[in-house]
């Protein structure tokens, strides 16, 4: 494969092309899916895609292709340049030079390549028994677990030659609990991990039992302006989304982020710490270099409460006259995107019971479901798995409670972050309560 993105590139330069870069994946999957209550369809595949991207008198082509075959590549070469011919200049289009890259440690597991489609089917059978035996009451609606073993390899102009392998493990579980008739809120919970050895679905599928559980028996409530104590998952709905929105500087160059102008400034409360970081192995988003080759790292964007840096990939960084930040994303199948990795909200000093003792009257939100303005921030919706607190104690689930407001007011209202976090895939995430905010009682 490595020869065949080499291949790629000098036959896009053949073909008249000023400057080449080769992008290919190759995977390796078993997926098992679960539905009502059982085990329902397993599947393995294997797949490679190859992207071509040119640039031909400062204009960019792209094209890829799923046969892994000098004749198809040849062909991809000789349609990225048409399509570079016929597009519009952009001075802004190059590509990154030859820089070293350190490959990272914990991102692949060997005994990976043993797990195949019978060990998923095993570890998703077994996340299924650990959420029912919780309860009898738990019912799973749907659920998965995918083991995936991919190697990435690019190739370009500059001399850039860097491959790269990933495994990973993920699952997920959603359903609700079932009492007399009586239904609880949906919930939905996650994990990951680039090891076998760090598989950990019973511990997930308790974690959804419990909190359908807790739902059960709700009471409707008046409304009130309180306080909101997100979990990692509703932090994840809520507010990753704007911040990671906010900070793409493609985005602000198109002038839809609320935070162009503003590095330097403060933009949120002052424990608010938040950072990008695919160095960072614990997420399924780590990895040594990105879409387009360049070296990951550590990126603070948010440090308490000051915009420090916007993300960017090679485009958006010439346009700035700025350094890319390595946050090239995308695949195979289209040209790189700004795109975050790894999202980190750093960690507070306090325990999630301490900041629910300190809470004077608020709710808990487990999830949220609702629309999110990622530009103006904006957010309404329904609290989902949501609990009424009182004088520093949980008294019971809520019922059709809306909660509505606008995130950057929120991020300056924050006055608590928990030391636990939750790693959800590609985020890492604590408990953020936030003041002020307006609950609507059913």
């Amino acid at each position: 494969m490595q020869e065949l993105v080499l291949f790629a590139v000098k036959q896009a330069e053949a073909h008249g092309a000023d400057d080449a870069e080769a992008f290919a994946v190759t995977l390796s999957e078993s997926e098992v899916f679960l539905e009502n209550n059982d085990v329902k369809q397993a599947k393995s595949q294997r797949m490679g895609s190859i992207g071509l991207r040119v640039i031909v008198d400062g204009s960019p082509g792209f094209y890829s292709v799923n046969r892994l075959t000098k004749d198809s590549v040849r062909d991809a070469a000789v349609m990225a340049v048409k399509i570079a011919r016929a597009s519009p200049t952009d001075k802004f289009n190059s590509f990154p030079r030859k820089s070293k890259v350190k490959l990272l440690r914990g991102i692949y597991d060997k005994a990976s390549e043993s797990f195949g489609a019978e060990a998923a089917a095993r570890t998703a059978s077994e996340m299924l028994d650990a959420a029912k035996s919780r309860d009898p009451r738990i019912t799973v609606d749907s659920g998965s677990f995918s083991s995936a073993r991919l190697i990435h390899y690019l190739s370009n102009s500059n001399g850039l030659s860097l491959s790269e392998r990933i495994s990973s493990f993920s699952w997920s579980i959603m359903g609700m609990a079932i009492d007399s008739g009586e239904v609880s809120s949906f919930d939905f919970q996650s994990g990951g991990t680039h090891f076998v050895k760090r598989i950990d679905v019973r511990k997930t599928a308790l974690e959804f039992a419990d909190t359908v559980l807790d739902s059960l028996k709700p009471k409707k409530i008046d409304s009130f302006r309180g306080e909101m104590l997100l979990a990692p998952s509703a932090v994840n709905e809520l507010v990753e989304e704007v911040i990671a929105h906010s900070v793409n500087s493609d985005a602000v160059q198109k002038k839809s982020s609320a935070f162009a102008g503003k590095i330097g400034t403060p933009v949120a409360s002052e424990i608010l710490t938040v950072e990008d970081d695919a160095t960072n192995t614990d997420g399924l988003g780590a990895a040594s270099f990105d879409r387009e080759g360049t070296p990951h790292r550590r990126n603070v964007v948010i440090e308490k409460g000051v915009l420090k840096k916007l993300l960017y990939n090679t485009y958006t960084a010439k346009k700035d006259g700025v350094r890319t930040t390595g946050n090239a994303g995308g695949s195979s199948s289209s040209p790189p995107l700004v795109s975050t990795t790894n999202f980190i909200i750093r960690a507070g000093t306090s325990g999630i019971d301490k900041m629910i003792s300190e809470m004077k009257k608020g709710i808990i939100v487990s999830r949220f479901s609702g629309n999110v303005n990622p530009i103006n921030g904006d957010f309404s919706g329904v609290v989902k798995g949501g609990k009424l607190v009182e004088r520093g104690t949980v008294v019971n689930a809520v019922k059709e409670v809306m909660v509505a407001g606008n995130i950057f007011s929120a991020l300056k209202n924050l006055d608590g972050i928990s030391k636990e976090r939750k790693v959800m895939l590609t985020s890492i995430l604590p408990y953020l309560r936030i003041g002020n905010i307006s609950f609507t009682g059913g």
